[in-house]
């Protein structure tokens, strides 16, 4: 396993991989700003423990996880 960052479309995208992973790429985080994106990708590459990968540019942008749908509360 490896934290990737892949920079693409002045948007730097941080995605966990497997060695073996072939599916389109899922991003954990989007940002911005660089600096961002390598800090949350080194607290994911600290806490299991792999390294990290920078790449740019690439055919695809990677998926967004979706958002779980939360009821509106009613006041």
């Amino acid at each position: 396993m490896y934290v990737e960052i892949i920079e693409k479309n002045a948007k730097y995208y941080v995605i966990f991989r497997h060695e073996d992973s072939k599916g389109k790429a899922l991003a954990q985080f989007v940002s911005n700003n660089k600096d961002e994106a390598n800090n949350v990708a080194k607290q994911y590459a600290k806490q299991n423990k792999c390294l990290i990968r920078w790449t740019s540019g690439g055919i695809e942008t990677p998926e967004l996880p979706t958002q779980p749908d939360f009821p509106h509360a009613e006041g």
